[in-house]
């Protein structure tokens, strides 16, 4: 069958089809994966069900699994994957559980190696809302007036699972993973393999920048957070059952709406590959 790569939104985000996903690929169809990968940022696969198991192969097209740091969410047989859900430890819907995932932000950029790519299957989505944003940090840097690109050339942001409002968001962590160190990136990053550079930096994650003042780096980071969040640069995911959606953390952000009227369950499958 013929693999074929549909645009989805003009920023980004674009649908595979033609591939079995449920099956091992050979090196033609994961090459091909990869390039639609590394095209539009965002890739999705609809009408799959695929078990755990299944997820964990897929996975190793685009790189090594890596485990997330949420561990009382890890799945019961696969440490390489999350269940990620909006219900309590009673199987209630859950207004702290809801809030997962909802702010835009870029997936374990609080690691000293960050991660290069997370994926969603779904298990269980609600008729009405829960849809995904993704947006372009490719093209918000490309556009960016070049005053505000020069102050942000050479400097680093710094980073904590939860930013500035950890101490709520670090309930999800093992005690021991709470006091972890900040670590720095730049705000202005090379993607390795496109080779094109994309800004980093975070609403959600990043703390401040190295070598400034509180209040100095708050007010450089507002401005690019006001610049990246146009809407010009963002494409929305209206989730389906048996979707699979994997992004490139490298040059995205992504929020969850929050939107679930109707307070019904949302489950998924998650993996997280590594950045080599």
């Amino acid at each position: 069958m013929t693999i074929e790569v549909v645009k989805l939104a003009e920023p980004l985000l674009a649908e595979v089809k033609g591939i079995d996903i449920s099956e091992p690929l050979d090196a033609e169809a994961a090459d091909a994966v990869n390039r639609a990968f590394l095209d539009h940022c965002v890739l999705v696969f609809r009408d799959q069900a695929i078990t755990a198991g299944q997820m964990v192969e897929f996975e190793h097209v685009f790189g090594p699994p890596l485990p997330h740091i949420t561990k009382k969410y890890t799945h019961p047989e696969f440490e390489e994957l999350i269940v990620m859900t909006n219900l309590n430890e009673k199987g209630e819907v859950d207004p702290f559980e809801s809030d997962r995932g909802v702010g835009w932000h870029t997936d374990m950029c609080y690691l000293e190696q960050p991660a290069k790519a997370t994926m969603l299957h779904t298990l269980e989505i609600p008729d009405e809302g829960g849809d995904t944003l993704f947006a372009n940090m490719y093209l918000a840097l490309e556009e960016m007036p070049s005053a505000l690109h020069k102050r942000l050339e050479g400097k680093r942001g710094t980073f904590r699972y939860g930013g500035k409002s950890a101490t709520e968001r670090q309930k999800r962590l093992d005690a021991k993973d709470r006091e972890a160190p900040l670590v720095d990136h730049p705000i202005i990053r090379l993607h390795q393999d496109s080779g094109r550079y994309s800004v980093y930096v975070n609403p959600t994650h990043t703390i401040g920048i190295v070598g400034m003042s509180e209040a100095e780096g708050d007010a450089l980071l507002a401005e690019v957070y006001e610049w990246c969040g146009q809407q010009r640069y963002q494409g929305r995911h209206e989730w389906r059952m048996k979707d699979t959606v994997i992004w490139d953390n490298r040059c995205t952000w992504h929020s969850a709406t929050g939107e679930n009227p109707l307070r019904q369950r949302r489950r998924f499958l998650r993996g997280t590959i590594t950045d080599m």
